[in-house]
């Protein structure tokens, strides 16, 4: 099955400053369309991350690749806890769990433990780790700089409340990622959609829908007790 599996195998903000105003006009140097356009992208998902302990959502991934006729489809769900805690757990024995914690990063199939000989470890894979430190701060409350630090941004026109952000020319992550587009709901802030594009082409996309925010800590406990199983 080629998944999320296989592109996290394969892969081993810069803050937006405030702006200054009095009697309406800016004290600072006037910000370009993009950098207004990214300062909006900050602040509508700022009004919904920044009050998030815990969030779980349904998860669909559709993995898009030269190597198959057809994309692959698959479901699951995702759980993030305050600070570092990310999990992507596809439905069914047969799917995988990724398990982002901090800076440990772990593939394994569903049903083995973390430690099983068949878990991928890709905590030193520059690429990996990239867009690992990328998933857990769309999800933990801040200011945004955690999202944008070491990557260049662009807002595209016409695209909805997308952000796409990208890893330093010249890097080691570039080499293996060359995207990852972000697409918030407009009222809310949430995010509906991640959309990971690699450098040879291929596309991993997650669907995210049902945002169930800082549920009992119990419950969240209860899903965690779940990836031993």
């Amino acid at each position: 099955m080629i998944a999320r599996r296989t592109l996290l195998r394969s892969l081993p903000l810069l803050a937006v400053p405030p702006l200054v105003y009095a009697s309406g006009l800016a004290t600072a140097e006037e910000p370009t369309p993009q950098e207004r356009k990214l300062a909006n992208r900050l602040e509508l998902w700022g009004s919904y991350a920044r009050r998030t302990q815990n969030l779980m959502a349904r998860l669909s991934t559709r993995r898009e690749t030269s190597l198959l006729e057809e994309p692959h489809h698959s479901t699951g769900t995702l759980v993030f806890r305050d600070p570092g805690l990310l999990v992507l757990r596809d439905d069914g024995r047969q799917g995988s769990t990724t398990l982002i914690d901090g800076d440990q990063l772990r593939i394994f199939q569903n049903g083995a433990a973390p430690g099983d000989p068949s878990t991928t470890v890709a905590d030193l894979r520059p690429a990996a780790q990239w867009l690992a430190r990328r998933l857990v701060a769309m999800f933990a409350p801040g200011d945004g700089s955690a999202l944008l630090n070491d990557a260049r941004t662009h807002v595209p026109k016409g695209h909805g409340h997308r952000l796409e952000l990208m890893p330093p020319v010249g890097s080691a992550a570039r080499r293996m990622i060359r995207s990852v587009s972000v697409v918030l709901d407009p009222v809310v802030g949430t995010i509906t959609q991640i959309a990971v594009a690699e450098a040879q082409g291929d596309r991993v996309v997650l669907g995210l829908s049902d945002h169930r925010q800082n549920l009992p800590d119990e419950d969240v406990e209860a899903f965690l007790a779940t990836l031993d199983a």
